[in-house]
């Protein structure tokens, strides 16, 4: 049988290796950014781990289309590169909370793709 004393050392170690592991994830969090391309090329967006927009490019195609075209052009890219994030930040959390927990469960629905509904 364990003595408490051997309790108390486990439950200290344990707690400081998630405390490490939740360092490395929030440092892979905080650098993790997605950048992706329009299939035309005409529009680039970076989005951080949270999916917040924090870049736009455009390239010379974009000044031959419409307005209303570009800017679709622009949300259709940044909801595939908002995705795309949050399956990177699925996957750096995973390792964290667990596949299979449930608060790894609650961030899927979060990050998941959102199913069209008609």
């Amino acid at each position: 049988m364990r003595t408490p004393e051997e309790i108390m050392q486990d439950l200290e170690q344990r707690v400081t290796a998630m405390q490490e592991q939740a360092g490395r994830a929030e440092e892979a969090l905080a650098a993790s950014e997605t950048t992706l391309a329009s299939d035309d090329r005409a529009v680039t967006v970076t989005v951080n781990a949270g999916g917040s927009l924090t870049g736009l490019r455009f390239s010379n195609e974009a000044k031959h289309m419409s307005g209303t075209g570009l800017a679709d052009l622009v949300l259709d890219t940044y909801r595939r590169a908002v995705e795309e994030s949050g399956q990177k930040t699925a996957a750096i959390m995973t390792g964290l909370l667990g596949g299979d927990s449930e608060a790894m469960g609650l961030l899927q629905s979060f990050t998941a793709p959102k199913k069209d509904e008609d």
